[in-house]
Parts: C-alpha cells; sequence; structure tokens
C-alpha cells in the first residue's frame, strides 16, 4: 500500500503541475493579446478633462482679469489701503 500511496501522489502532483502550466500558458496569451491591442482613450476621460480645463481655464481669467480696475478712483469700505 506505500508503493502505491506514493504513486498515486507522484499523479496528483503531475496533473496539477499540467493545470499550472496551462493556466500560466492561458495567462501569457491573454497579456500577449492585451498588448498587442492598440490602447485608445476612453471618450469620457476626454470629455472631463476638457471640461476641468475648461473650468480651471474661466476661473483663473476671473481671478486674474486682463485688466484691474483703477483702485484709486472707487471708495475703499472695508479694506486696507495702499501706500497712499
Amino acid at each position: 500500500m506505500f508503493g502505491t500511496d506514493i504513486a498515486l501522489k507522484h499523479q496528483v502532483s503531475e496533473a496539477r503541475f499540467r493545470d499550472f502550466l496551462a493556466e500560466a500558458e492561458r495567462q501569457r496569451s491573454v497579456s500577449i493579446a492585451l498588448e498587442g491591442r492598440r490602447r485608445t482613450r476612453r471618450a469620457g476621460t476626454s470629455e472631463a478633462r476638457a471640461a476641468v480645463a475648461t473650468l480651471l481655464l474661466r476661473a483663473g481669467s476671473w481671478l486674474m482679469p486682463e485688466e484691474a480696475p483703477d483702485a484709486r478712483n472707487h471708495p475703499v469700505a472695508y479694506g486696507l489701503r495702499t501706500g497712499q
């Protein structure tokens, strides 16, 4: 019985090893197929990036206008006066 036990364990080990090799080959095939596929950007991601960029540009133009109004002509209600 001892010899048959060793033989059965050996057969089970070989079967597991064959399964392991088959799974590794499947994973390798999938990896090769995914690498060969051309990567395309998702439309949603590009649209979201464009929307964020537009919002940042609008916020920047609002925070930093091209021509600042002349501060000397307007009365200062609640604020610090610059050195005058």
